[in-house]
């Protein structure tokens, strides 16, 4: 199994493009870029809080099954 990374603010790349895609299929609209800045973060906390789980707005293995799954 592949282990996912844990990404925070200026964090780019690949895998920041996926974050900001989940974000946005759980309607929290940010832009596509790789770049995860403060509008990512903010995208990451709301789904987060969303999912009862802490809004630090760092995907870490507690935030990847949500954003990937919608569940916790």
């Amino acid at each position: 199994m592949v282990s996912l990374p844990t990404l925070t603010t200026g964090t780019s790349g690949i895998l920041v493009k996926t974050v900001q895609g989940l974000c946005c299929a759980r309607g929290h609209v940010v832009t596509i870029d790789g770049e995860f800045g403060l509008a990512t973060e903010s995208a990451v906390t709301a789904v987060q809080l969303a999912a009862k789980i802490t809004g630090d707005g760092v995907v870490g293995p507690m935030t990847w099954p949500v954003l990937i799954t919608g569940n916790k």
